[in-house]
């Protein structure tokens, strides 16, 4: 049934790849048990990421893709992040940085909180655009890393900032993705850090109206409600701008199945997906054409 159930929805989709919904549906699986650090469910997780790096044929740093951290010593608490490399051609020594955690909340009172949205939609994103810049050789090299810890407190994306597999001053900028396939009540997908790039937002301005750009330093008003909403430590671009890396970060606001054993792969709207990992790509496809002065950090 389930697999009945899948073939159904990616006919739905239409044009989406196929491959990013049934990563989706894999990572969001009951197997992977919300995917809770330190977990069962989050090594399988991990081993999936890992096999996907694999068959893109993604350059490991260090021993291997995946890299553990510890974030806590009273007890002491790991997380391991996920990390591969497709390198550049012409600039080979300047990075961007693309982050999705991989972490959700787990199980509680007999539930799994299964995470599609948040934040297996932003990995099979993060997943999608390593497979499309393997098919030639990008102008900069990119490093993947599907984080962990990030629903306890941004640890897997602080560990790299602390302890970077390339050296930070080789990063030009953090591509962050986070809940990408849920629309808000207002229909919008948010881009913020882009402010320092007006040629970037005039061209994604023309193509795509869901996507709201917001342009501030610090805490503002929340469209979501009357809240406050502090974007630019919103998720892992956090630890990144912190350091002085520039970031974009795209990502939804909260909705009514938001850190609930609602968030399913059912509950992925196709469309509204397939118009973020399109901008998304767009972006990308605008990086490429700067230059590192142009895209390094004000």
């Amino acid at each position: 049934m389930r697999c009945i159930l899948l073939l159904l929805f990616l006919a739905v989709a239409g044009g989406l790849q196929a491959r990013v919904l049934t990563d989706i549906q894999q990572l969001s699986a009951a197997s992977m048990q919300g995917r809770k650090t330190a977990t069962a469910g989050a090594e399988l997780a991990r081993q999936f990421i890992s096999q996907r790096y694999s068959e893109l044929g993604l350059q490991t740093v260090g021993d291997g893709y995946q890299q553990s951290f510890v974030y806590s010593r009273l007890p002491q608490k790991t997380g391991v992040n996920v990390i591969g490399v497709v390198p550049g051609c012409r600039y080979s020594q300047h990075y961007i940085a693309v982050t999705a955690h991989y972490d959700h909340l787990g199980q509680s009172g007999g539930k799994i909180y299964h995470g599609a949205d948040d934040n297996a939609s932003g990995v099979a994103a993060m997943l999608e655009l390593a497979a499309r810049l393997t098919q030639s050789c990008p102008v900069y090299s990119y490093i993947f890393i599907a984080t962990d810890a990030e629903e306890s407190g941004l640890y897997g994306s602080k560990a790299f900032v602390a302890a970077p597999a390339v050296p930070l001053s080789n990063i030009l900028l953090n591509l962050n993705l986070d809940m990408i396939s849920r629309q808000d009540k207002r229909g919008k997908l948010y881009l913020t850090g882009a402010r320092r790039y007006p040629a970037l937002i005039a061209e994604l301005e023309q193509n795509y109206s869901k996507l709201q750009f917001l342009h501030h330093r610090g805490l503002t008003r929340s469209p979501r409600d009357s809240g406050r909403h502090d974007w630019p430590n919103a998720s892992d671009h956090g630890p990144f701008h912190r350091a002085g890396i520039a970031y974009l970060f795209f990502g939804g606001q909260d909705h009514p199945h938001y850190h609930t054993p609602q968030d399913t792969w059912q509950r992925i709207e196709p469309d509204f997906l397939q118009m973020a990992i399109s901008a998304i790509w767009q972006t990308v496809k605008w990086l490429e054409q700067q230059t590192p002065t142009t895209l390094r950090s004000q």
